[in-house]
């Protein structure tokens, strides 16, 4: 069973496109859109939703130009 969550990323302004950059090389993460300035949308795969908060967690303490990691759906992938 693998967790699928929906997030918005938050940046420091206009900083968008630069968090964008890195957020590209985390496994698990694909990244889905922005607006360009402070908001990036992107859908995270994880095996559980524990790992999902530890991974937001070390992101917000890593980058300063992360301000916040903002769930939109959480849910659960049952492979076949």
């Amino acid at each position: 069973m693998t967790t699928v969550a929906g997030v918005i990323f938050l940046t420091a302004p206009h900083a968008g496109p630069r968090v964008a950059v890195r957020l590209a090389h985390e496994a698990g993460l694909t990244l889905a859109g922005g607006d360009g300035e402070s908001r990036i949308a992107a859908v995270w795969e994880a095996p559980d939703g524990v790992t999902l908060e530890t991974l937001a967690q070390r992101l917000l303490a890593g980058d300063p130009e992360l301000l916040g990691v903002y769930p939109t759906f959480v849910g659960e992938d049952q492979e076949p």
